[in-house]
């Protein structure tokens, strides 16, 4: 049996989505919804077989129409994050398992709604929120690797994780909207270090401590940061004590740089190497971890599985045929906490453009300093 999908938003979100929906028949895109009209994308809705009917446009602020939800049995949500709050809760409560992309809302109290609506209705076995590195091989294996070197090394006492990307065309299309808080921020857009901490890591809390915000790249947006370096302090069972790291997010800059590396009580430190979704459906490749201490690498894996598409996918499956997949309201809830603690703790804070201090970001987030 194949499940009827409708896609909102038919961006790289979508084509991410899409890549893991080619490898079975189980899944079939049925419509898709967008605020502009089919011309400029037909070629690429006729690709994965999307003809005019089933091609919806709707009005900006507006609810998904009906006719868009008939015969549904999947709602894709992955539109801009201002939307995702009103159109989650309007799947839901139409029926469909609902799939939203990177978030529930753009600030605590949209984000709430939802969760206490999944809540009262007991929704959490027909909603999902996708948090694509959540799935990424090194995170999942993350756990059994730190524990693996525990008696030799030591438990974590510092963290650095660095997400920096290249400029791109894609980005400088979406730059009216993606760095304001409209959208949730340039934080919300690179949450990605807590998915690391939370899953990977397993750590019971993550609290900001300070935040710099720095203009990386003025062609996207002057007003806000297109550049983060946010201190933390991290505790768990594998954290000794409470453990201060810093997250670095960029856009625009010179090169890409996805990393998170754990310093261990040995003087060593295990540092993972993410690889771009694209990478990864090209080559095969999942990125590396490296186990180094004084200069010298000690150990290097590269590990090899599905990629966050089949992950996705697959949970979607089990979602519709009666299975609970995913975290849940309650887990997303923690990892978004930081979320909030970013918009209360950014106002007001000093826009640093001074290409000096701006370079000298830089240069530590590509070090991966502490």
């Amino acid at each position: 049996m194949a499940y009827n999908l409708g896609a909102v938003g038919f961006g790289h979100w979508f084509e991410r989505l899409y890549a893991g929906m080619a490898r079975t028949d189980r899944i079939r895109l049925a419509k898709v919804i967008g605020v502009n009209g089919i011309e400029g994308k037909a070629d690429r809705l006729r690709l994965v077989g999307i003809t005019r009917d089933s091609y919806y446009r709707m009005q900006p602020d507006a609810p998904l129409p009906k006719e868009f939800l008939d015969g549904l049995d999947i709602v894709h949500i992955s539109n801009p994050n201002k939307y995702h709050a009103s159109h989650t809760l309007q799947s839901l409560e139409s029926g469909k398992v609902t799939i939203t992309e990177k978030t529930w809302g753009i600030n605590r109290e949209e984000f709430d709604s939802v969760v206490k609506y999944i809540r009262q209705n007991n929704l959490e076995d027909k909603t999902y929120l996708h948090l694509h590195y959540l799935h990424k091989l090194l995170t999942i294996n993350l756990w059994n690797t730190l524990k693996r070197f525990e008696e030799e090394h030591g438990r974590i006492i510092g963290v650095s994780a660095t997400f920096f990307e290249a400029a791109r065309q894609e980005d400088a299309r979406r730059s009216k909207w993606l760095f304001s808080m409209e959208s949730g921020g340039l934080f919300m857009d690179w949450i990605h270090p807590f998915e690391v901490f939370y899953r990977g890591a397993k750590a019971g809390s993550a609290r900001l401590k300070d935040l710099s915000l720095y203009t990386t790249n003025s062609d996207y947006d002057e007003s806000n940061p297109t550049g983060i370096e946010a201190q933390v302090e991290l505790q768990g069972e594998q954290f000794n004590g409470k453990v201060s790291g810093t997250v670095r997010v960029a856009k625009g800059v010179k090169s890409d740089t996805k990393a998170v590396r754990f310093y261990l009580e040995s003087g060593a430190y295990l540092e993972l190497d993410y690889l771009n979704n694209d990478v990864e459906a090209t080559t095969g490749m999942r990125g590396c971890w490296t186990l180094a201490k004084d200069g010298e690498e000690l150990v290097t894996e590269c590990p090899r599985g599905p990629d966050t598409s089949e992950f996705l996918v697959n949970d979607i499956l089990r979602i519709v045929e009666g299975e609970r997949a995913g975290f849940g309201a309650d887990y997303m809830a923690r990892i978004f906490e930081t979320q909030w603690q970013y918009q209360d703790m950014y106002k007001g804070r000093e826009l640093v453009s001074e290409s000096e201090k701006v370079n000298e970001f830089i240069g530590r987030g590509s070090e991966l300093q502490q």
